[in-house]
């Protein structure tokens, strides 16, 4: 056979094997599912700490979906709220509108819920959030679908421990304006009251104020028997002014994380606070090993949104489809805890009381 021959059937066999294999490879690329999630979060600011707890809770659950499940392809677009309403509606637009995400894990706080529940609403976007809004505030009851412990009810439950268990019978209260800490204020103030407890006196400032010296001066001033911080906000700076005021009653608090209890240690002896039961023991030691350190809020709540979402998502990416399904979500066992929605759409979690030493809380009472 000629040389010239043998060159172009070599050149056309080469040619055939590479467009196999180019066509092979094409058609496994388009077999797997492409699946985009936008996670607007806060990544700077005050509420950073939350917002990297979040986000690792939800690369975790990712990671270990995609260990599973290799036919999918799952991309996370991460948004930056800041903890603003304003900001947190421009991050779901552009999720929405610019990135098309095909649903979404966020946003962090009551306010940002309640802000982004209408367009959601509108635009049929499913959302799924390690957070909480009142029932009015949404426009689907289920979307966005909450992952979070329905707050007035947590604040009743430590408003019957302070007065039944603890036997206080006068408190104070410190909260601030923002819409989730001023709904578990009044809580624990109307419930006090309900069981036949005083509340001296109660304070609700703004989120950024600088100085809580005359708030404190005020609160004390009424004599509390105990004292109840329904804040994150100014948890920091309205303990330590209450400790440098020589105050030695009791003190109490609403869900107190391992950053706050490390940067109080010094001046949080004896503060006991309740919250979400503990993450299960697997979780904790997975969490640790990989970014060593402990998970904070809402590090477990949003690992449980992201699983919950995936497993609607290995289903269907249909957004209607997935909509329904959590309207129909009525229970979930998570690393949090067992999650309830109720018929009325409340969230509950179990929940438990804690105490602080040295910056280390322990679990005292269910």
């Amino acid at each position: 056979m000629p040389k010239a021959i043998k060159t172009i059937i070599w050149i056309v066999v080469i040619a055939l094997v590479t467009w196999g294999i180019c066509t092979l490879l094409s058609r496994e690329k388009s077999e797997i599912s492409q699946i985009k999630i936008g996670a607007p979060l806060i990544l700077s600011g005050d509420g950073a700490f939350w917002g990297e707890n979040a986000k690792r809770g939800i690369e975790m659950a990712v990671n270990e979906f995609l260990d599973k499940n290799s036919e999918l392809d799952i991309e996370i677009v991460y948004e930056d709220t800041q903890g603003e309403i304003s900001k947190a509606v421009s991050a779901f637009q552009k999720l929405s509108n610019v990135d098309n995400v095909d649903a979404m894990i966020g946003p962090l706080m009551q306010s940002e819920v309640a802000a982004i529940s209408p367009i959601a609403f509108k635009n049929n976007i499913p959302v799924i959030t390690p957070s909480y809004a009142p029932i009015e505030n949404r426009s689907n009851p289920r979307n966005p679908l909450m992952i979070w412990m329905n707050p007035t009810i947590e604040a009743e439950r430590i408003a019957e421990f302070v007065y039944k268990k603890e036997g206080v019978k006068k408190v104070s209260i410190l909260g601030t304006q923002d819409s989730w800490e001023k709904e578990v204020s009044n809580a624990f103030a109307n419930k006090f009251k309900e069981l036949g407890g005083e509340v001296t006196a109660k304070e609700l400032v703004q989120t950024d104020v600088s100085d809580v010296r005359a708030t404190i001066t005020k609160l004390l001033r009424s004599n509390p028997e105990g004292i109840y911080l329904g804040t994150y906000y100014q948890f920091i700076q309205g303990l330590r002014v209450i400790k440098e005021r020589g105050y030695e009653g009791k003190i109490y608090s609403i869900e107190v994380d391992s950053y706050l209890a490390d940067e109080t240690k010094q001046f949080s002896n004896g503060l006991k606070f309740i919250s979400p039961e503990s993450y299960r023991s697997n979780f904790i030691t997975k969490f640790e090993s990989k970014y060593n350190q402990k998970p904070g809020i809402p590090a477990g709540q949003a690992y449980d949104a992201t699983n919950i979402l995936l497993s609607f998502l290995e289903e269907t990416q249909d957004k209607i489809e997935i909509i329904n399904m959590m309207e129909n979500l009525n229970e979930y066992e998570g690393v949090s805890g067992n999650i309830i929605i109720t018929e009325d759409n409340t969230t509950l979690f179990p929940t438990a009381i804690y105490e602080l030493k040295n910056g280390e809380s322990t679990k005292i009472s269910d």
